[in-house]
């Protein structure tokens, strides 16, 4: 069982103060990413919606599926993010600086994973609210349990960008890792497409229903539209796919733990 100090606590708080101010430097990128989101689906989304309806007559049910694989995807490259950050702090020496501070190795894992994902919520909270406005009025309960699964899957998502960082211990090569990841993992899931209609190709249809971005965006469809978009989901049972997203953050969480506790060192960095 893992203990915490007060001071531990207090390195927690810290770390992930530091990562949250960050967010304050990012102004301009925050209003043009609020700013296309905004045309992407209040303007393209009808477009893509209204082809959708005339060849599939489901002309709602796919503008409210869209909306929602919309905001997940948006997420996930907000969070993907992280990972150039912590790359740059490599070129920086920031790294360096805080392998130097009496800070425990386990410490500075879990307040880098935790400071990352809330700043990068806080981040993707513009285009959270455009959707929930967009999609009409819900219960509290509802908005909430949204809320939080999408800061579950970022925890996960920042545990993996922070591992294929250390992992790599290379600028240029992180650089095009992370390219490739955000646009394979987007678009081999059912962010935009209903698992349903992947069926006609076998191959794709494996890899979308074992992405992490698919359980989130069908998992914020069940919460708001469960009869709606029920057919359309991966999972019958949204327990299972709660269970999935927790086991991907904490898997995640631990894996990037393990990189920072035993594989970082000052230096190496090409």
């Amino acid at each position: 069982m893992i203990k915490f100090s007060r001071e531990d606590f207090r390195q927690l708080y810290l770390l992930i103060l530091y990562d949250v101010r960050k967010i304050f430097r990012y102004k301009i990128f925050i209003l043009m990413r609020v700013a296309w989101f905004t045309v992407q689906v209040g303007f393209f989304a009808y477009l893509i919606t209204a082809v959708v309806g005339q060849r599939f007559g489901v002309q709602t049910t796919y503008y409210h599926f869209y909306l929602l694989g919309a905001y997940t995807s948006i997420l996930f490259t907000i969070t993907m993010f992280r990972g150039y950050e912590i790359a740059q702090e490599f070129e920086e020496g920031v790294i360096e600086y805080m392998l130097s501070l009496p800070i425990k190795r386990r410490i500075l894992a879990i307040g880098r994973i935790l400071g990352g994902s809330i700043s990068s919520f806080i981040l993707s909270l513009p285009m959270f609210l455009i959707v929930i406005i967009l999609l009409g009025g819900f219960e509290p309960i509802a908005i909430l349990s949204a809320a939080l699964s999408a800061y579950l899957f970022s925890v996960g998502i920042v545990g993996l960008s922070i591992s294929v960082v250390f992992l790599l211990k290379s600028g240029d090569v992180t650089d095009i890792a992370f390219g490739i990841m955000d646009s394979l993992l987007v678009r081999l899931s059912t962010v935009f497409y209903p698992a349903v209609i992947l069926l006609s190709f076998l191959p794709y249809y494996y890899v979308g229903v074992s992405n992490p971005l698919s359980y989130l965006a069908d998992f914020l469809r069940w919460i708001f539209y469960p009869s709606e978009l029920g057919k359309y989901l991966i999972q019958d049972d949204p327990v299972k796919i709660l269970f999935f997203l927790l086991g991907f953050s904490i898997s995640l969480t631990s894996l990037a733990t393990i990189f920072i506790e035993r594989r970082v060192e000052g230096g190496g960095w090409k």
